[in-house]
């Protein structure tokens, strides 16, 4: 039960189904490995889609690929960019990076230090966009 997405930067990822297959009922269909394997990219790559109408989010495909790798600061870090409608550039400016550098982040390329974590939520605390 094991996904193999490759993605068009030519960045490779892998996720374990088995957990969501078995958790979530939308994904039970594909328990069956002829099922499984219909997976094709649908939305013009923002989407994978099975035949039985499951689907996963390109966004959340990676962010289950950076937690099964023991990544799960980068997938918070993803969380507050998004969550505080920063663009690469923005979150850069809020916590003192490149651009460069928010992107590894993001995509997992580099793994996010505490360091950055904590300053994402002192961001914040400082803008008021607290939890």
């Amino acid at each position: 039960m094991t996904l193999v997405a490759t993605y068009s930067d030519g960045r490779l990822v892998q996720v374990e189904m088995s957990d969501l297959v078995r958790r979530l009922k939308a994904f039970a269909p594909l328990e069956k490995p002829a099922e499984f394997r219909t997976a094709k990219v649908a939305d013009f790559g923002w989407t994978l889609e099975w035949d039985c109408g499951a689907s996963l989010d390109s966004d959340r495909l990676i962010e289950l690929a950076l937690e099964q790798s023991g990544m799960a600061e980068n997938v918070y870090f993803r969380r507050w960019q998004d969550a505080n409608g920063l663009s690469l550039t923005d979150a850069a400016n809020a916590i003192g990076l490149t651009r460069r550098t928010v992107s590894q982040y993001r995509t997992g390329a580099r793994p996010v230090p505490r360091i950055v974590g904590l300053a994402c939520k002192g961001w914040e605390i400082e803008h008021g966009h607290h939890a």
